[in-house]
Formats: structure tokens, C-alpha cells, sequence
């Protein structure tokens, strides 16, 4: 892959060159100065994440795609380049931190996830979540619970199980994502299992392989080879309607509220106050590729599903869950702080 790197120009400065706003491929485009037409460097795609797991498998994936994108989208850019950078110190703060105190030049997006409106619980943070340019939702991973072969073979059963012996759950990093899904469900279910957390979900994974813990929420793209080879059996599937004949949905067992919110939303930000030709770019790009027939091939052998929303509407979901998990502060204290 051949890397284009120029110095880094200030683009504030350039704002204030002036500059005429072009219109390419029936879209705004950003504002052209001297020679520069974004993208024109290398841009930073940031994922909270360490190497290997299903956020950075599907980063990565659109990377490949999003480059020729953004090349059709603005044919006069001599940029376009776009490299994956993994962040995953503090939990995937420094990340977000990154994100949000890059300039806002279009040279620096990333993975978001929604659930870490709780890290305000647990710290002051130093930014202010809800001020990020909302690009696109690429898609939703449903969850499941599952336990290792040869256990439990239902929900109810597991129950039973709480009953007699303390049960332990793989809950992924504390204070993120898994482990926030982890404690809503516990607490509304009654579930008898005390949560015990891991750096991510493949660390989640191994402890149930090797029964360090008798039960884990994965989602549903990391679980189903494992559940299709028999190795782990799904319990509960965290979602309206379940993926696993005979295995209740959390809707079956009355608690649909959880549904929607309790997906693992996969959202591409950039920082606040993002100049609209840029974001309008970057979104033109993103459709491209989650309507590239070769994209979507690929996705389904990796087991993600594409189900994009766009700029104002994957803002309003995001404002949209920020709230659901606000609401939920009183009982996310009891086991944050």
C-alpha cells in the first residue's frame, strides 16, 4: 500500500484563505485550497481496541474498501490513504480522547462505542461525548449468552444451577460495553452469576474454554462458529427475536427494553465540529462501500451485517442510547463505583 504523507498543513489557517466549495459526483464538496483537495494526506481511522477482535476485524475490512471510495468520490485528491491505528490504553478513553482533540480536519475518525457515556460514572472525563461528528452507524452486533459444552443446556437450567453454587460471568473490560450489557442484564433478569472481568471478548472467550467462568456474553459474530461447532451452547440471545431455535430471546423472557439498546452499535466518529463538506465526503465514501456487492460478500464471511445510518440519523441514535444509559446511572453505581 503506498502511503502519501506530506507535512500536515494547520487547516484552521486555510479556513481562512477562503477558497471556492466544488461540486463533484452530485456532492458538496470541501473547499479547495491552492493545490489541496480533501483528502490530500493520510487519514487515521482509530480503533479503540487491541488487534484480532471483531471491532478491528470490521474496521479494518471497510478500510480497504473506504480508500478507493473516497478516490471515486473526490477524483481531483491525491490523499486518500487511510490506516488503521489500535488505541486500546485506559480501556479505549485515550481513543475517544484522541478523536475528539484532533483537529477537525477529516484526518482523524474512529470506532466509538456508545456505552462509554459511563465512564462519566466511574470519572470526570475530560471531553464532552455528545459534541462528536456522528458519521455513520455501520451496523448493530446482537449479543448472546453462552456457556462451555457439556454445562448447562438452557436458560432455566442455569438458573437452577445459581441456586446451589455461585456462578461466575465473563464480563469483558470494566466499565465498557460488555460489561455495562452484563450488569443491566444481571440486574433485570436476577441473573445468580457474579461478573468477573477480562482485557475483551477473546480473553472472555478463553476463560469460558478453559472454565475459568461458567457462563460469557459474546456477540453474536464471535460466538456463532463456537456454537455451530458445539463447543460453547447458547443460553439467552440478547435481541427481539433469537438467531438459535429453541434458545429465548431477552423479549421472551420479558424484557424487550433491552433489546435495542444492549446491541454493540458500531459507530464512526470524528472530532466536533467537523466543516459539513468534509463530513459530507466521508459520508458520501461510507455508502459507497456499504453498497459495494464486494464489500457485503466479504462482510457475511466474517459475520457482520451492514445496517448503515448516516449522519443526523446515527447522531440521534447515539443521543438517543447516551440517554437510555444516563438513565440507568442510579443502578450502574452500584457496581461502577
Amino acid at each position: 500500500m503506498n502511503h502519501f504523507t506530506p507535512g500536515r498543513r494547520d487547516f484552521l489557517k486555510l479556513l481562512g484563505m477562503g477558497g471556492g466549495a466544488a461540486l463533484l459526483s452530485g456532492i458538496p464538496m470541501p473547499y479547495s485550497f491552492a493545490k489541496d483537495i480533501y483528502p490530500s494526506q493520510r487519514i487515521s481511522w482509530i480503533i479503540p481496541v487491541k488487534p484480532g477482535g471483531g471491532m478491528d476485524l470490521v474496521a479494518r475490512s471497510i478500510i480497504v474498501y473506504l480508500q478507493g471510495a473516497l478516490r471515486e468520490t473526490v477524483k481531483e485528491a491525491k490523499g486518500a490513504t487511510v490506516v488503521a491505528k489500535n488505541v486500546p490504553e485506559a480501556g479505549g478513553r485515550r481513543a475517544y480522547s484522541s478523536i475528539f482533540n484532533a483537529r477537525p480536519d477529516g484526518y482523524t475518525i474512529g470506532d466509538f462505542n456508545s456505552a462509554f457515556v459511563t465512564d462519566s460514572i466511574v470519572d470526570k472525563i475530560d471531553f464532552d461525548y455528545t459534541k462528536y461528528t456522528f458519521l455513520v452507524r455501520t451496523g448493530a452486533a446482537e449479543r448472546v449468552i453462552v456457556a462451555r459444552k457439556n454445562t448447562f443446556k438452557t436458560w432455566d437450567e442455569l438458573f437452577k444451577a445459581g441456586k446451589t453454587k455461585e456462578l461466575k460471568m465473563a464480563a469483558s473490560n470494566f466499565g465498557r460495553g460488555y460489561h455495562v450489557a452484563c450488569i443491566l442484564v444481571k440486574e433485570a433478569t436476577k441473573l445468580p452469576a457474579r461478573l468477573i472481568n477480562f482485557p475483551g471478548s477473546a480473553e472472555n472467550m478463553n476463560a469460558l474454554v478453559r472454565g475459568d467462568v461458567d457462563i460469557a456474553m459474546l456477540t453474536q459474530e464471535s460466538a456463532k462458529a463456537m456454537v455451530a461447532a458445539g463447543e460453547f451452547k447458547a443460553l439467552l440471545y440478547i435481541a427481539e427475536k433469537s438467531a438459535y431455535p429453541g434458545v429465548p430471546s431477552i423479549a421472551d423472557i420479558g424484557h424487550p427494553e433491552l433489546a435495542e439498546p444492549l446491541k454493540l452499535q458500531r459507530l464512526v466518529i470524528g472530532p466536533p465540529n467537523l466543516p459539513k463538506p468534509i463530513k459530507d465526503v466521508l459520508i458520501a465514501a461510507f455508502k459507497k462501500v456499504l453498497n459495494n456487492k464486494e464489500f457485503l460478500e466479504h462482510a457475511k464471511k466474517i459475520d457482520f451485517d451492514a445496517d448503515p445510518l448516516y449522519g443526523a440519523d446515527a447522531e440521534n441514535l447515539a443521543k438517543k442510547l447516551f440517554a437510555y444509559y444516563t438513565s440507568q446511572t442510579p443502578l450502574l453505581k452500584k457496581y461502577l463505583l
